[in-house]
Parts: C-alpha cells; sequence; structure tokens
C-alpha cells in the first residue's frame, strides 16, 4: 500500500488518529528536554524584553507628542511579553501530561506572538525612535528571513499549524523592511521571499520524511512483536539483532490439545484456523501474563521457556500457574464455543470438549539465536527440552492435565504443593534412574 494514503498532505500527519497520537508520543519522548529548554529560552527572552521595552517605551510615553497608536504598539509589546511569562511559567509547572500535549503548540503561540508584538510595535513607533544603531536591525532582509528560520526550524508541530505561524511572524516583518524601511523589492524576493519558500518545502519535505520513518518502523516493530513477542523484540533491538547462546537454568513447557487431529478433521481450513487462532489467542495471553515466551507452535503443540530471554525469578512456579490458569482458560472457551454451537465440531465426533495437557521441566539450556548464516532462530537446546516434552506425553498414561518433574515440583512453594500428587515416574533414554512424575 501507498503511505501516502495514509496521510493528510495538507497537514503532514496520519489520517489514522491512533497512529498519529502514536506518532506524536514517540516525538514528545525524543524532542521532551529540547521543548523544555526552548520554553525556559523563552521565559529568559521575554523577561529580558519586558525589561528593556519598559525602560525604552515608558519614557516616551511619558512625553505628550507621543501619538495613540504608538502608544497601543507599546502596551501591545508588553502585555506580549508578560502573557508569555505566564503561559511559560504554566507550562514549565504542569504534569507531564499536559506538556506533551500543549507544550509545542503554546511555545509556537508564544514565539509568534513575541516576534508580532515586535513588529506592530516596530511599525507604531515614532520615526525619532529608529536611529542608527538601535532600530536599523528591522530594515535589513536578514531580520524577516530569520524569523522564518526560526519558526520554521524550531517549532515543531504539524504542517498547517506551522505554515500560519510562519505568515503571521514573517509576513509583519518582511512589510516592515519594505514599507518602513523602503527597501527595494527585488532584493525582499532574492534574499527573503525565495529563501523563505525553499525553506517552508524543506520543512514539509521533512515532515513527510518523518512520518514515512516512523510508519515502516512502527511496521517493522509491531510485525517482529507479533512473530517473536515484546519481550524477545525489546531484547533485539535493545543488542542489535545479536543475541549470543547462552546456558541458563530454564523452566521449559510443552502443551499439546487433547484429540487434535479428530477435532479438526471435519472442519474447513478456514474453519480450522479461525478455531486454532482463537485456541492460541487464549493461550499466549496467559503465557504473556505469567512472564513466559513462546518459542514455537507445531501443529496444536506449544513451546515455552520461561526465564529466557528475560531472567526471572521463580520461573518453575510461572509455568506452573500459568498451566493452571490455561486449563481454567479453557474452561470458559468451552462454554463460549457451547453457546455459539461451534462445539459441534468435535462433538458430533464423540468429544465432549476441548482440553490440553501440559509438561514441565526445568534444567540447564542453551538459549540464543541458533540456526546458520542464512536463517536463525531463537530457540533452547538440551536435554530439558526432551523431557517437558516426555511428561507432556507421560499424561495420556496417568490420565492428568498437567505432570511437572521433580525439579519443578522442589521449586514450588506449599500452596501450590498441597495440590500436586506423585503419579508413578518415568524412565528416560540414556539414564539409569527413573525420575518421579506429578501431577496438578
Amino acid at each position: 500500500m501507498n503511505i501516502k494514503t495514509k496521510l493528510n498532505l495538507f497537514s503532514c500527519t496520519f489520517k489514522d488518529n491512533t497512529l498519529e497520537n502514536e506518532y506524536a508520543n514517540s516525538e514528545w519522548e525524543k524532542d521532551r528536554k529540547k521543548i523544555l529548554i526552548k520554553i525556559y529560552f523563552l521565559v529568559l527572552f521575554s523577561i529580558l524584553g519586558l525589561i528593556t521595552s519598559y525602560g525604552i517605551h515608558i519614557n516616551n510615553m511619558m512625553k505628550e507628542i507621543y501619538p495613540y497608536l504608538n502608544r497601543l504598539g507599546t502596551y501591545w509589546i508588553l502585555s506580549a511579553h508578560i502573557l508569555n511569562i505566564l503561559l511559560c511559567s504554566m507550562t514549565i509547572f504542569s504534569d507531564d501530561q499536559f506538556k506533551k500535549k500543549y507544550a509545542n503548540n503554546l511555545f509556537v503561540f508564544m514565539f509568534c506572538s513575541a516576534f508580532l508584538a515586535i513588529n506592530a510595535k516596530s511599525f507604531t513607533g515614532l520615526d525619532s525612535e529608529f536611529t542608527p544603531g538601535t532600530m536599523n536591525l528591522f530594515f535589513f532582509p536578514a531580520y524577516p528571513l530569520c524569523i522564518s528560520i526560526a519558526v520554521l526550524y524550531i517549532a515543531n508541530i504539524r504542517f498547517n499549524y506551522l505554515f500560519v505561524a510562519y505568515l503571521i511572524s514573517t509576513i509583519p516583518a518582511l512589510l516592515l523592511f519594505l514599507i518602513k524601511g523602503n527597501g527595494p523589492m527585488l532584493e525582499a524576493v532574492f534574499f527573503i521571499i525565495l529563501p523563505s519558500t525553499w525553506l517552508v518545502y524543506t520543512v514539509y519535505q521533512g515532515q513527510l520524511k518523518s512520518r514515512y520513518t516512523f510508519y515502516h518502523e512502527n511496521l517493522l516493530n509491531k510485525g517482529l512483536r507479533k512473530y517473536f513477542g515484546d519481550t524477545l523484540t525489546d531484547q533485539l533491538i535493545r543488542d542489535e539483532g545479536q543475541i549470543d547462546g547462552q546456558t541458563q537454568w530454564v523452566t521449559i513447557s510443552f502443551t499439546d490439545m487433547k484429540n487434535y487431529s479428530t477435532i479438526i478433521e471435519k472442519m474447513s481450513p478456514k474453519i480450522a484456523v479461525q478455531f486454532l487462532n482463537e485456541y492460541y489467542s487464549a493461550i499466549h495471553n496467559v503465557i504473556i501474563n505469567y512472564g513466559g515466551m513462546v518459542l514455537n507452535y507445531v501443529g496444536d503443540s506449544v513451546m515455552v521457556a520461561y526465564g529466557a530471554p528475560q531472567v526471572m525469578d521463580n520461573h518453575e512456579e510461572s509455568a506452573v500457574k500459568a498451566a493452571i490458569r490455561i486449563r481454567e482458560r479453557l474452561k470458559l472457551l468451552n462454554e463460549k464455543w457451547e453457546k455459539e454451537d461451534f462445539s459441534r465440531y468435535w462433538k458430533n465426533r464423540g468429544i465432549n470438549q476441548v482440553t490440553c495437557r501440559t509438561g514441565i521441566h526445568s534444567g540447564n539450556l542453551i538459549v540464543g539465536n541458533i540456526g546458520s548464516e542464512h536463517l536463525i532462530q531463537y530457540s533452547a537446546i538440551g536435554d530439558a527440552v526432551n523431557i517437558a516434552a516426555r511428561l507432556e506425553r507421560k499424561n495420556k498414561d496417568f490420565g492428568t492435565d498437567i505432570a511437572i518433574s521433580e525439579e519443578i515440583h522442589a521449586a514450588l512453594p506449599a500452596s501450590l504443593i498441597r495440590q500436586t500428587n506423585l503419579e508413578g515416574d518415568m524412565k528416560l533414554k540414556g539414564r539409569t534412574e527413573k525420575i518421579n512424575v506429578y501431577s496438578l
């Protein structure tokens, strides 16, 4: 899809308000300190401007010859400085939510009001005030051009607002150069209008490019999170894609749907995908809530690691609690499917409800990016993986839902120990000793 269709090309904003809010939040996190520094600078600028204006213009206003229009210009510039000081102070002492929402817009408003007041005072001032070495600055093309640069590059708001601010600030300065300073039109065109027009175009393109970049990064980030989950994605970004293999004490669980083949055998592909997506979503949400990392989906089986890549305490307990919660969540799903008559797909095949079996074991595993130079995958390798898979299958022999090893049993608190039963033992290939198997 062409990204331009997602943008309002006049305001340089996303048409989707949610996406625009995400972009604004991202920009705020990056530019928060810069914005606050600009507001502090504006406070200092307004205080100095107020002191200077008060000293110069109040003396002039004491003269009887000072016209009414000039007095209005003086009141305007003094009021603008006072208003800016009040608004800046309010912004500085407000909470982060207010700053995030209004700080940029208020800064632009205050910045423009200050220059507009200066320009208005310059228009209404007496000719005697514009003596060499005092106000001659306003009669050079550099003045309106500097205002253009200041507004366009210091301000950081949506383009349509920025363009209005640019016109409000620059046009009076341009007129001041042409009318009050008797500046030639040719200089105005080549030294003010053309350069500032190019600046407007550059800023416009910059805002578009910034949103293009954000959109693609956001799309990539969301895609990564869907494929790898939040925990692994955060680590991939933090470690720049390099997650070296390391040995960790990790808990592995395998969860497998009972009678999977029979349940989906007579479903159409569309119905089967819909069913599996709902089933996996319910399981996945529970796993995430307990700090697990889904390593793989194989058919109806889900392989999960607890304690990697993010190190966590009591991951054995978290894995067991997740398995119990998955069992409870499936009961609620079965009730939903019963109400929707979706359960007919397995009840007509002699299966009363959808259930699952889980095997859990912990041990030292090599975890990290594993694969070839062309394709890698975050995975876990070690004997503990095979044991967890065997425990899941052992549920069939014992008629249980959750089977755990002695290593898991030994790490559980008393509240969970009371829910366990010793079902028997299991012989492992390559080992002389059998291991005890407990159920919950």
